[in-house]
């Protein structure tokens, strides 16, 4: 016969006593859940010691709790929530105050007896009604701060207890260092939104100024030209040509830098509408002048969600780019449209000579062509104004080309008016 031993019974007491402490551990923990969504949605110090001196207080059901922060070789009592004044916006030595101990140790202090402990500065508990506290430390590693609970009775908070105060301090510390990096990018987007702006105005100065020049030095060549008559010929006739030809040129590409520089201010205010493909082909046909021989197809454009005038131009300067580039008199070029639930997927094709691998990535850099300038009408700048379009509104584009025939694919994403970037 084997004999079973039996668990000891408990005291109905002690399973009270345990009863009640569930309870509270799980009320804690859905308390602590959600203060972790409050804080991930805190943007600033102040939002955070606001949810974190209430939480501190309510998870434990202590009579006080403060906030403090490490301030040089200084304790900075910055916050609190108690049943009577403790030490809110007052300063002490890191070294004489028990939460600079908890900072320079990067451990918990419980002290049941605050008069009993030798790290306690009596004479600045007597006025307070605190006897016993807990205090963990904001940050395990060189912490930045400290989280005080204080009772107005000898007590000595229990494990549990003191694990959900040092669980809220560790969210405290991420939401602080989110706050700090939230912080340094609203500097950096401010600081990029001044230098855009200078650089704007840089640009339209630069484009105005330079141009009265230029037409000036077009007038008086074609003034020169007029004045020399029919001795004006040959060599001489063909240098005046070029000179026209690259004011011309300067000129545009002042425009172009112009444009370039205004995209973002060019597409405040617009909304998302709904585009058919033949209007789409409609009106690229018109705004870029379609030359006779060449053909404009579109497909899978039955109904796309976009914001029409960002994306006409797009469209404008790829089907512009692959006419200027054509080494025929006449050629095909074929617009594409395909979506997945996220984004659409464009295509211009077309049946021209075709770019070689090696220069894929650079076709879309500023100023670069890959012919010679007197040999190509151009600036440079077309498709570099297509990619910053595109990464203004969350897209991408790149290039495919084997042999003949190119195929610029890109994508722009449908929740536009989340995707939209301040540049």
């Amino acid at each position: 016969m084997v004999l079973l031993k039996q668990a000891p019974e408990q005291h109905p007491a002690a399973v009270a006593r345990s009863d009640v402490r569930t309870v509270w551990y799980v009320s804690a923990m859905e308390r602590l859940i959600g203060v972790v969504q409050d804080l991930s949605h805190a943007r600033d110090l102040n939002t955070i010691m606001d949810i974190v001196r209430k939480a501190a207080r309510e998870l434990t059901g202590a009579d006080g709790a403060t906030f403090v922060l490490r301030d040089g070789d200084q304790c900075y009592y910055a916050e609190e929530n108690a049943i009577a004044p403790l030490w809110k916006g007052q300063r002490f030595p890191m070294k004489i105050c028990i939460s600079g101990w908890v900072m320079d140790n990067a451990a918990p202090a419980v002290i049941e007896d605050i008069y009993a402990d030798p790290r306690i500065p009596a004479d600045a508990y007597r006025p307070t009604f605190v006897k016993s506290l807990a205090m963990v430390p904001i940050r395990k590693d060189r912490p930045v701060g400290a989280i005080g609970n204080y009772w107005a009775r000898k007590r000595k908070p229990e494990p549990d207890e003191l694990n959900i105060l040092q669980a809220l301090a560790n969210v405290t510390s991420v939401a602080l260092e989110n706050v700090d990096l939230y912080t340094q990018l609203q500097q950096k987007l401010k600081a990029l939104e001044a230098s855009n702006y200078e650089l704007s105005r840089f640009a339209w100065i630069a484009s105005h100024d330079l141009k009265s020049p230029l037409r000036a030095i077009d007038r008086l060549s074609q003034w020169i030209e007029e004045d020399q008559g029919a001795a004006f010929k040959g060599e001489s006739k063909e240098h005046f040509r070029l000179l026209r030809q690259r004011v011309r040129r300067m000129e545009k590409l002042l425009d172009d830098i112009l444009e370039y520089s205004h995209v973002e201010r060019s597409t405040d205010g617009q909304r998302s509408e709904i585009v058919d493909g033949p209007a789409l082909l409609a009106d690229i046909s018109a705004l870029i002048d379609l030359p006779e021989g060449f053909t404009l197809t579109a497909s899978g454009f039955d109904a796309v969600h976009v914001r029409r005038m960002p994306l006409e131009r797009v469209f404008c300067n790829l089907v512009s780019n692959a006419i200027k580039h054509h080494d025929r008199p006449a050629g095909m070029i074929e617009l594409d449209a395909r979506e997945d639930e996220v984004k659409y997927t464009f295509t211009v094709r077309d049946d021209g000579p075709g770019i070689p691998p090696q220069y894929h990535r650079q076709i879309f850099e500023m100023f670069q062509t890959l012919k010679p300038r007197d040999a190509k009408e151009g600036s440079g700048m077309g498709l570099a104004l297509v990619r910053k379009i595109l990464t203004l509104y969350g897209g991408e584009i790149h290039v495919d080309s084997e042999g003949r025939g190119s195929a610029f694919r890109f994508t722009w994403p449908k929740n536009l008016e989340g995707t939209l970037q301040d540049a």
